[in-house]
């Protein structure tokens, strides 16, 4: 495992659980699939916050598709579709085609 991941790993998690922690971030990486190990790894890291249980779970997430742990982690903003600009963008596109959004939106 790269030294940065587990510089990450130590950084965000209790010692009690590194062990732990890097044989689950080691469980990513291992198909042909999935790509940009260490990158991903370290998002990984990030997202957790230091939770285990969370960790389990964005693993899981990364190995369906690693691209939306990059854009959690990386762009946290432009990931949340619920943001009043994002709104508002899909609003004027949906009148742009005159299609009457959705009354929730």
């Amino acid at each position: 495992m790269h030294r940065d991941v587990v510089a990450a790993a130590r950084a965000r998690f209790s010692e009690k659980s590194w062990t732990r922690v890097l044989a689950l971030l080691e469980t990513y990486g291992v198909e042909p699939y999935e790509r940009e190990r260490e990158r991903v790894q370290l998002a990984l890291v990030k997202l957790s916050g230091g939770s285990e249980e969370k960790l389990r779970e964005y693993v899981a997430v990364a190995k369906e598709d690693y691209r939306d742990i990059l854009l959690w982690a990386d762009s946290p903003e432009e990931a949340r579709m619920d943001t009043p600009e994002k709104k508002q963008q899909v609003r004027e596109l949906l009148a742009k085609f005159e299609i009457d959004p959705p009354k929730d939106l």
